[in-house]
């Protein structure tokens, strides 16, 4: 059997700078890098909207910074990772630097899992998260129009998962004083959800 070693951040960034990766995008999970398709429409629009409505109550309020999909967060030597919203709180930012990567972790990352996504891959990479310093991981599904929120227990070598129906909200403790998101606000988007794919156009 063939024990692959696991990859650094070094060689991580000189993976993804060979011609063959350059239209690619990929994250590091311990040691072994995952490539990320492109993200379909509903997911997009979710995770945008989410960043909206909790960057509203965060500024307002003066609780920190929002990331997007294009944050990258390098939270070990072979843990790379680009949360589609996350969020820092103010007093963990000296300042915020023009070129370089976050070398601490998000207090809170959220995944919204697509269509191509295997859910059981997501939450063992919301735990892995949680392992690496995070402090809160929302999944949210669009599917079933629910979430799940992932903390750390006071139990060694565990976790809290708290299941959010779709009637439910989305609430955070210390980490965003007075925030509630419900669901159902989440996700009105003001048109319907349709299944299928658009038609692919043949150019040329």
């Amino acid at each position: 059997m063939t024990i692959r070693e696991k990859m650094t951040i070094a060689d991580f960034d000189a993976f993804i700078s060979l011609p063959e990766n350059a239209d690619k995008r990929y994250e590091l999970l311990d040691g072994v890098p995952h490539e990320m398709s492109a993200s379909s429409e509903l997911p997009t629009i979710i995770a945008m909207r989410l960043g909206i409505l909790l960057g509203s109550h965060v500024y307002a309020n003066g609780l920190g910074f929002i990331t997007g999909a294009d944050g990258r967060f390098d939270l070990s030597s072979t843990d790379h990772y680009a949360p589609y919203v996350a969020f820092i709180a103010a007093a963990r930012l000296e300042g915020i630097r023009r070129r370089g990567f976050f070398q601490i972790a998000p207090d809170l990352a959220v995944e919204i899992v697509s269509p191509s996504d295997s859910i059981p891959a997501v939450q063992r990479k919301a735990a892995r998260y949680l392992a690496l310093g995070v402090r809160e991981v929302w999944i949210i599904y669009p599917d079933d129009q629910t979430a799940d929120v992932y903390r750390p227990s006071e139990t060694p070598n565990r976790l809290e998962v708290q299941q959010i129906a779709a009637d439910g909200a989305l609430e955070s403790s210390d980490l965003l004083p007075n925030f509630r998101l419900p669901l159902k606000q989440l996700f009105e988007l003001g048109k319907p959800i349709l299944e299928d794919a658009p038609a692919q156009t043949d150019e040329g």
